[in-house]
């Protein structure tokens, strides 16, 4: 199945990380490069809860397939809007982990919570 996404342009978090988003019927994507740290932490999650708050978006995907460096403040956000996405109904997932951050989410035994279920 083909989707179609519409851009909007890359956005400068702050010096650390930078965000795009696309959107897609129900499903909004937030392509994210750079590092997720204790200083990027606010604006990140910032945009995240904007994002999961946008009228018609169901599902919110955040994509860290360019960032090679989550710290445990930019895991506490993920959590945060994890718990947000629930409390409306809505699901969080992240994609394209790479090894580190993907190592720290195995490592606290969070990673789970934000992966898609497998198709039935």
């Amino acid at each position: 199945m083909a989707f179609f996404w519409q851009s909007a342009a890359p956005g400068s978090l702050d010096a650390e990380i930078r965000a795009v988003s696309e959107d897609h019927g129900s499903e909004c994507r937030v392509l994210l490069s750079g590092r997720i740290t204790i200083d990027s932490s606010p604006g990140l999650r910032a945009l995240l809860l904007r994002r999961l708050g946008t009228p018609g978006c169901e599902i919110l995907t955040a994509d860290l397939g360019d960032v090679a460096y989550v710290d445990t403040s930019g895991i506490a956000i993920l959590v945060e809007v994890l718990k947000a996405a629930r409390n409306q109904g809505k699901l969080f997932h992240l994609s394209r982990l790479q090894d580190r951050p993907r190592f720290l989410l195995e490592a606290t035994r969070l990673l789970p919570l934000f992966e898609k279920p497998a198709p039935k």
